[in-house]
């Protein structure tokens, strides 16, 4: 669909609603809503909800889900041959519905570059992984945030899995979370 008539079904469709219902159109964030003249952002999952999640699934799968190809899996995985085996920290957030094999390969940290700076074979899969954060509650135009996921996603994919708990209590200190649910998982 052509971006002119995409904004165009958006604006008619704005222009139904009741005005403290309409959606924010050209704001920096799609989960912008108005309300009146004040604008809020929808609520957004925080760091510490987000490292204790990760922690949580990393805990409950005991090893990393790696693709045939080799690299971290964000959905799926293989290990020993069997597959569909969790996914990375990052992945976890991922519904299933949200999830597309072209966002394999791609290292959460392009979420914060800027257009030029991310290859053309990567753009589907980084619009898609982007939408599926966002639909997830992640705040993907933090940089904080997407330099926690990459930490997140670090641990899973390039450290063995004797070392995630030392390196999940440093990720904890680097971004002054509360390492509680580390500790609980052990």
């Amino acid at each position: 669909m052509h971006l002119w008539l995409l904004r165009r079904q958006k604006t008619q469709h704005a222009e139904r609603q009741p005005q403290g219902a309409r959606q924010c159109i050209g704001t920096t964030s799609p989960l912008c809503v108005a309300q009146g003249a004040e604008m809020k952002n929808a609520h957004f999952l925080s760091h510490q909800e987000i490292f204790d999640c990760a922690v949580a699934h990393l805990h409950e799968q005991g090893c990393a889900a790696l693709l045939p190809s080799g690299g971290g899996a964000y959905r799926g995985g293989y290990r020993g041959g069997s597959c569909n085996y969790g996914g990375c920290p990052v992945g976890s957030f991922i519904r299933a519905r949200d999830y597309m094999s072209a966002m394999e390969g791609i290292p959460v940290r392009y979420l914060s570059r800027a257009e030029n700076e991310v290859p053309a074979w990567m753009d589907v899969g980084v619009a898609a992984l982007k939408k599926a954060l966002l639909r997830a509650h992640i705040n993907i135009y933090d940089p904080n945030t997407v330099d926690l996921l990459s930490c997140l996603q670090n641990v899973h994919d390039v450290f063995g899995v004797w070392e995630w708990h030392d390196r999940l209590l440093s990720i904890a200190a680097q971004f002054g979370l509360s390492p509680q649910r580390l500790q609980d998982a052990a």
